[in-house]
């Protein structure tokens, strides 16, 4: 660490409008950038890429390439075609039991130490992205906005953001009801409606919030919801509301059958109704309470619903 330039090792920083080689130049040896992607989802794995850019000077195919965040879908699929052609790349991924195992931290740094390891030719020193560094044969450093400072980690956090969503699409071919094709294991309001209606799977972080909690083996949905399709009117006594997050509440009439979704959009709940086809697939703006559709509400309780729904 104390081999690294007072430029580097300095916490502050401004954003340049595009990652540059400032911090690689200023490096006497063979670096690599490293980043993650994949800590927050709620399943599947964690995974890391180490970048190793060719030369000292921006490579003209790499313009525009920024934090993988920043980028479509269409973009880092190019631009990791052009960094596997041009570049030297590690990949290295922690699985769902590492993460439960070890924690999301220390997985990271598995994952990320991985990554280093599978590099054919090893760095003298690497770039990583946040404020903490995996235990490497060489000089570290950690860089915060590393991915919107440093072209390297930008590069590896394209790498890695594409390896893993590819990972996640392909589980969904597997599990379908949980929407990963397009959350790739986030936590959307789709994959909370999946595990509402299937439970956790076996690519699920158990030990995460809600899933330890309201998700947990035996949890509400085998024994207290339904996910059918209903013909008639809903009933209305013992309306349920079950708090998935704070902003996002799954209403359920009195014969424990899903009718819908209370959400927090722009600082006002609104009614999502959804409904079930013969198969018992679900239908966003179906089912019994579809005439309720998009109206708000002041505040998300049973008392205001069943005021929503007079009508009935």
């Amino acid at each position: 660490m104390d081999d690294l330039p007072l430029a580097i090792m300095s916490q502050r920083y401004s954003l340049p409008q595009w990652p540059t080689l400032h911090f690689e130049r200023q490096l006497n040896g063979r670096v690599c950038g490293i980043d993650e992607a994949g800590c927050a989802p709620l399943a599947g794995p964690v995974v890391a890429a180490a970048v190793v850019l060719p030369g000292c000077s921006k490579p003209r195919q790499l313009r525009g390439l920024t934090d993988s965040k920043l980028l479509s879908r269409t973009e880092r699929a190019r631009f990791y075609d052009i960094i596997l052609q041009i570049a030297a790349v590690g990949v290295g991924l922690a699985t769902v039991e590492e993460i439960e195992r070890y924690n999301i931290f220390h997985a990271d740094m598995l994952a990320m130490r991985r990554a280093f390891a599978s590099l054919d030719r090893k760095p003298e020193f690497a770039l990583v992205d946040g404020r903490a560094t995996p235990e490497l044969p060489c000089t570290a450093q950690a860089l915060v906005k590393g991915d919107r400072r440093s072209l390297s980690i930008a590069a590896a956090s394209v790498v890695a953001k594409v390896v893993r969503d590819r990972v996640m699409r392909k589980l969904a071919v597997q599990f379908p009801d949980y929407g990963w094709q397009t959350n790739v294991g986030y936590a959307t309001d789709a994959h909370y409606l999946g595990l509402l209606r299937n439970g956790p799977c076996e690519h699920h972080r158990r030990g995460f919030a809600p899933l330890n909690s309201i998700f947990g083996p035996g949890g509400p949905t085998r024994e207290r919801f339904r996910f059918l399709q209903i013909d008639g009117r809903p009933d209305l006594n013992g309306l349920e509301l079950f708090d998935l997050r704070r902003d996002l509440h799954a209403v359920f009439e009195g014969r424990g059958h899903h009718v819908g979704m209370l959400k927090k959009i722009r600082g006002r709940w609104t009614f999502q109704a959804m409904g079930y086809d013969q198969q018992h697939q679900p239908l966003p703006q179906a089912g019994p309470c579809r005439d309720h559709h998009g109206q708000t509400l002041e505040q998300p309780d049973v008392g205001t619903l069943i005021r929503l729904f007079s009508d009935f």
